[in-house]
């Protein structure tokens, strides 16, 4: 009886002691100090510092590298008729498709 009274003692207090100093200490301030305002002068020149930064690390990132500036292809003009040609032809390839499907496929019924 003794040593079951003695263990529950030990570890109550164990439980109750993590709770005790998780608390921290008393009367201490974890707030950080107080921020200066900078003047509209003072955010520019930062502002400006930080963009020509980041524009020479653009540069100088690789190719490749994730988060890289990827130019977009040029666009070419295709007119009218050749865009209707190209989907006739889309359209064609797509039914000759269907009917060389084997039985038993998923897709559209005969």
């Amino acid at each position: 009886m003794k040593k079951v009274v003695l263990t529950l003692g030990v570890a109550l207090a164990q439980m109750f002691a993590v709770g005790a100093f998780a608390q921290g200490e008393a009367g201490t301030s974890k707030a950080p100090p107080p921020a200066q305002k900078a003047s509209p002068e003072d955010r520019a020149a930062a502002r400006a510092e930080r963009k020509a930064e980041g524009a020479a690390a653009i540069k100088d990132q690789p190719p490749g590298e994730v988060g890289g500036v990827k130019k977009a292809a040029p666009r070419t003009k295709v007119s009218a008729e050749e865009k209707a040609a190209a989907r006739a032809k889309r359209k064609a390839e797509g039914a000759a498709a269907i009917k060389q499907a084997p039985p038993g496929e998923v897709g559209p019924s005969k």
